[in-house]
């Protein structure tokens, strides 16, 4: 299955951004991490042939596109910055192990990363099948100290935004009125805006102010009614999650689109080069922050809990080390 027939299918779907596509297709070529985050489509289908067991079993809400890069921090409705998954554009029914699977491969794809497959998914599963799901973690609370240890130092305000006014100008009369009203951004210009891997080519554009912006995207049809594996998109997972774990004030979706808040305190912490104790320690919020978007409704967890404790000891290092190959493999053959 193909990148361009996947975006041959989306092009039919929603209007798409060609040059855009054409950054896309140089950042696949980059190395095999990135491949993994831009191929989405690709994934589902591999998993089907090569895991296929892991599609079995209890569905939670899934992230869908769970990678390691996949989490950082926001503020939310009342001013706390928390920390934890922070993209939700494929989020539908599905079973959690694919959701575990996919972040372990990107563990293990992460350039110098000083643990092994076999510690990675082992920390993992402990964790994701004994965390108590909740709310996102706040990062002011003790337990959260490795995490604001590691959390980058912000941009300057002037220097954040006067970056993102350097991106070419937009026109936003290509607005949903009602996405244009919900932008609240006094006198702003609107920008085009490059960013992610996987959504590279959906319309982007970002309302600059002062000291505030705001960005809206064509969220696109759900990668997972062009490749059927089993996973049941829902309108109604994403309001419910984003109050779960009390996401980014403001994230909403408006007539296709999705709005949401940029700021320099939105920052990502990543697990290349970490001490080994740092990256367990990272890898195991990842596995908690997993399991708050899968906890969302409390007995299909503890469902899939069950399911999941009595698999055969090693499943997902099996599964982990075949799609971390495989993936390496396309991704050779995709940069030639």
């Amino acid at each position: 299955m193909s990148t361009a027939a996947y975006e041959k299918w989306l092009a039919a779907r929603i209007p798409v951004v060609p040059e855009d596509l054409a950054v896309k297709h140089k950042e696949l070529a980059a190395d095999p991490l990135r491949f993994l985050r831009g191929t989405y489509y690709l994934w589902l289908e591999r998993v089907a042939v090569l895991a296929p067991s892991v599609l079995d079993g209890p569905q939670v809400p899934t992230v869908g596109d769970l990678h390691v890069q996949n989490f950082g921090t926001w503020l939310d409705h009342r001013g706390v910055r928390r920390w934890g998954v922070n993209d939700f554009d494929e989020l539908a029914w599905g079973p959690p192990g694919i959701d575990l699977l996919r972040l372990a491969v990107s563990a293990v794809l992460t350039p110098e990363v000083t643990i092994s497959p076999k510690r990675i998914c082992r920390v993992l599963l402990d964790e994701w099948l004994t965390a108590k799901p909740g709310p996102a973690v706040d990062l002011a609370d003790a337990g959260a100290k490795h995490l604001r240890a590691l959390v980058p130092k912000p941009m300057r305000a002037e220097r954040y935004y006067g970056k993102l006014k350097d991106g070419p100008a937009a026109d936003p009369s290509v607005l949903p009125a009602a996405v244009r009203k919900a932008v609240t951004v006094p006198d702003p210009s609107w920008h085009r805006r490059l960013a992610g891997t996987g959504s590279l080519g959906h319309p982007r554009l970002v309302a600059v102010g002062a000291d505030i912006a705001r960005e809206v995207k064509v969220v696109g049809p759900p990668t997972c009614e062009y490749v059927d594996v089993g996973l049941q998109p829902d309108d109604l997972l994403y309001g419910r999650i984003l109050s779960t774990v009390r996401g980014p004030d403001p994230m909403r979706r408006i007539d296709g689109w999705q709005l949401r808040a940029l700021s320099p305190d939105v920052e990502r912490i990543t697990i290349e080069s970490l001490r080994p104790r740092a990256v367990e320690l990272v890898l195991t919020s990842m596995a908690r922050a997993a399991a708050d978007v899968h906890g969302a409704l409390p007995h299909h967890l503890k469902d899939a809990r069950r399911y999941v404790g009595a698999l055969p000891s090693g499943w997902l290092l099996e599964a982990t080390e075949r799609l971390a190959a495989d993936t390496k493999a396309q991704y050779e053959q995709y940069a030639g």
